[in-house]
């Protein structure tokens, strides 16, 4: 079986949000805590003031807390430059590249689309320096993926917090674009995991636990347990993700 060490969680926040959940924790230690029982060694995480205050301060408020934490990788929650609410695409992007960070994005909840023609001069800027992308499914449509991916060929997305009927949808996708990814923990199509490896390549699925929302262990059985070879799994765990922020080299393949 994989080394738990290995893990790298894409899906993470912290900060206390306007409504927490029964047992939901707030803090960088208590996610510390968890990554630790669980074996995860690292990964990003975003702040919930971002998302339901305002992304700038936001953003500020979390870099300020993961400073002093090497384990912990920004992920900045990020809007359109139309409006001039943050630093200009460009800056922004390069920002986020030099902390080995990636976005979040909250369309839906912040009033404006993923399309091209609202985003574009964001997703660009982001394209241009390799920093990818994150939205849950709930804040976007599979039409605007397809728009977005077509627009921008070299851009990274990572569609959050899917359903196991997908496959129909993302399956076309993937056949036209490498660089559209699935967060794991909430893929639970039966032998799904097995079947992209064979048909696309385990770089098609990162890992994710979208703690503190959710339990972490039943994320990490997906992929122990996945009858897939070791080099896939290092690739799902950790492997894929860690390239895409620039930590290291690219996963390898099934096998």
């Amino acid at each position: 079986m994989l080394a738990s060490p290995s893990f790298f969680d894409c899906n993470t926040h912290i900060g206390c949000p306007s409504k927490p959940q029964p047992n939901e924790f707030t803090d960088k230690a208590t996610l510390l805590a968890e990554w630790d029982r669980l074996g995860i060694a690292a990964g990003l995480t975003y702040h919930v003031w971002a998302q339901e205050w305002c992304p700038e301060e936001g953003n500020q408020k979390l870099l300020a807390e993961i400073a002093d934490e090497p384990r912990l990788f920004p992920l900045f929650v990020a809007l359109p430059g139309a409006t001039r609410e943050m630093p200009p695409p460009e800056d922004l992007a390069n920002t986020i590249r030099e902390a080995h960070g990636a976005v979040r994005l909250f369309p839906v909840e912040h009033s404006f689309r993923f399309a091209p023609w609202c985003s574009g001069d964001l997703l660009a800027a982001l394209e241009a320096a390799g920093v990818p992308v994150e939205i849950d499914i709930a804040q976007t449509s599979w039409d605007e993926i397809a728009q977005v991916l077509a627009a921008f060929p070299r851009l990274h997305v990572i569609v959050l917090n899917v359903y196991y009927r997908i496959d129909r949808l993302i399956y076309p996708l993937w056949e036209k674009h490498a660089t559209l990814h699935v967060e794991s923990h909430s893929y639970q199509t039966h032998r799904g995991i097995e079947a992209v490896c064979e048909r696309f390549g385990p770089d098609r699925i990162v890992f994710g636990t979208d703690l503190p929302v959710h339990e972490g262990g039943g994320a990490i059985a997906q992929i122990q347990y996945a009858e897939i070879g070791d080099d896939a799994k290092a690739a799902i765990a950790s492997g894929t993700m860690r390239g895409l922020l620039g930590l290291d080299g690219p996963a390898g393949g099934c096998s």
